[in-house]
C-alpha cells in the first residue's frame, strides 16, 4: 500500500501497538489488584436477652461482625452497637454518663464520644446485614488487609 507521500505503509501494527496489545493480554490474565473483604459471620448480643420482633422500634444490640479477606478463612472482629433512637436516648441519658454504655466520658464530663453506633428506625436483621455488606464492598479492594480493615473501622470499630 502506497500513501500520498509515496512511502510504503506497513500492514503490520506499529511497534507501539504491538506492545500495547501484549500488555493488554498480560493484564487480562492477572488477578484483580488488592485485597477484598467479605463478611464471614455476624453475632448478636441482645441487651434485653432475646432478639426483638422484626420491625420493633425500641431495641438495642451489641454486634460482633467477623470480616476477613475473601481469599482467606481468618477474620477480624468489628464490634459496634445497633439500636433504635429511643434506646440510644435511654442508654446514653445524662444520668447514665460515667457508667454502662456511657462510661467513656472524657475528662471534665462534658463530652461523650460515641464511635460505632448505628441507629435504625426499626429492627431488621436483613437491613442491618445488607448495610454491613455495602460498607465492606465500598471499602474494598485495598492494597493490603490493614488498609481495608482501617476503612471498615471508620464506621465499625476494629477490635
Amino acid at each position: 500500500m502506497v500513501g500520498q507521500s509515496g512511502a510504503r505503509a506497513s500492514a503490520e501494527p506499529s511497534h507501539y501497538l504491538r506492545h500495547e496489545r501484549a500488555l493488554a493480554v498480560i493484564l487480562s490474565h492477572m488477578a484483580p489488584h488488592g485485597v477484598s473483604a467479605e463478611v464471614k459471620q455476624v453475632l448478636y448480643h441482645w441487651w434485653d436477652g432475646a432478639e426483638p420482633d422484626a420491625e420493633a422500634t425500641h431495641f438495642g444490640v451489641t454486634v460482633q461482625v467477623l470480616i476477613g479477606s475473601s481469599d482467606r478463612d481468618e477474620a477480624d472482629s468489628f464490634d459496634g452497637i445497633v439500636c433504635s433512637p429511643s434506646m440510644f436516648a435511654e442508654r446514653f441519658d445524662l444520668a447514665q454518663w460515667g457508667s454502662g454504655f456511657a462510661e467513656d466520658v472524657l475528662p471534665g464530663g462534658e463530652v461523650l464520644p460515641v464511635h460505632g453506633v448505628w441507629l435504625m428506625r426499626a429492627w431488621s436483621p436483613a437491613a442491618f446485614e445488607a448495610a454491613v455488606a455495602r460498607l465492606v464492598t465500598a471499602s474494598s479492594p485495598g492494597p493490603d488487609w490493614g488498609t481495608v480493615a482501617d476503612r471498615i473501622g471508620r464506621h465499625l470499630p476494629w477490635e
